[in-house]
């Protein structure tokens, strides 16, 4: 299962405690579990091969995710 890694920053600095969440393309309104940046400013998810989504930071839409884009993610503030 590929890892999706989603590193928050704020000032080029790592952020702790910030909600992130996937939703998953093509699965009307799924989302995953809620996780919480640590102290290094990281969220990590286990996904099944293949699926691609839009990563949201404290509700926003950040960035998006999958097979055709990087696996390790950085979201500025």
């Amino acid at each position: 299962m590929p890892t999706i890694r989603v590193t928050v920053l704020r000032d080029d600095e790592p952020v702790q405690g910030h909600r992130v969440v996937l939703e998953f393309a093509g699965l009307i309104g799924t989302m995953s579990d809620a996780e919480y940046t640590d102290e290094d400013g990281i969220a990590e998810f286990e996904v099944e091969s293949g699926q691609s989504g839009v990563v949201y930071v404290d509700g926003k839409k950040s960035a998006r995710w999958g097979a055709s884009t990087a696996t390790d993610i950085t979201v500025s503030l």
